[in-house]
């Protein structure tokens, strides 16, 4: 199986390129030979608990050496966002600190003021707590717009899946009566976008890897790129058949992609 039209790659993370403090083994062979030969790679993770440049730190210190540059996460999409559409507003944050910290130096106002949040911003959040559900509850109820961060209801641990951000946005959901009025984790676009703009290459030209149907492959065909589910994470062979859709190929492991680049 040979494909020459692809320049760029943009890869999931955690169940992907790592487990959580572990790589998958061989990822950064396939990483470092592919990148010798002039392909470029963007890594992208649906997790906002840290900012790109942390887990750029992150997964430089698994042995995996990137910039800060070449890793996203849906925490970026909502930063960039504000940072163009909605500077100055007030912000309501339901998740962990540092993503405090890229709404602040984005230009928002964070606050915890049901009465005066333009917008509640819902991710994982370790310390979630029955007084910020009221709070969000509250100030989606006065209007405030409800956005979410992603809607992965578990994230790959190496002891196995724990709850994720979609389950904290689930609950505030069913208090609120609504659904988000926007999430920019996959399977929406906004982060392909940033990516085929980081890479210079259009979306022809990129393939999506990653190890959920529902998050990464569907995010692949909604940016209108080609992908390929790896059975390292959240999916196996038996689960494809649920699906009204499928990847392009699926491989084992990312070593496997190689095949693709040869």
């Amino acid at each position: 199986m040979k494909n020459r039209r692809y320049k760029g790659i943009l890869a999931d993370l955690d169940g992907t390129v790592n487990r959580g403090t572990s790589l998958i083994q061989g990822a950064d062979i396939t990483y470092r030979n592919l990148s010798a030969k002039g392909f470029r790679w963007i890594f992208a993770s649906n997790s906002a608990t840290r900012l790109s440049s942390d887990l750029a730190a992150k997964i430089t210190g698994l042995g995996l050496a990137v910039t800060d540059q070449q890793v996203i996460n849906s925490a970026s999409a909502l930063i960039d966002t504000i940072q163009r559409d909605y500077p100055g507003a007030n912000v309501m944050v339901v998740g962990e600190p540092r993503l405090v910290q890229g709404v602040e130096k984005a230009g928002a106002v964070v606050t915890e003021d049901p009465q005066t949040a333009n917008i509640v911003a819902v991710a994982m959040d370790t310390g979630f707590s029955y007084n910020k559900l009221k709070k969000a509850h509250q100030a989606i109820r006065n209007g405030a717009m409800f956005w979410a961060t992603n809607l992965d209801a578990t994230f790959p641990t190496e002891n196995g899946f724990l709850p994720g951000a979609g389950s904290i946005v689930a609950s505030i959901a069913t208090s609120a009566g609504r659904q988000p009025d926007r999430v920019f984790g996959k399977p929406s676009p906004d982060m392909a976008v940033l990516a085929l703009k980081l890479l210079n290459i259009s979306a022809q030209s990129c393939l999506v890897v990653g190890d959920r149907m529902d998050t990464d492959i569907l995010f692949a065909r909604n940016a209108g790129m080609d992908s390929a589910l790896v059975l390292t994470g959240a999916t196996s062979r038996d689960d494809l058949g649920r699906y009204s859709y499928s990847p392009d190929y699926v491989f084992e492991s990312i070593v496997d992609i190689i095949e693709l680049f040869d």
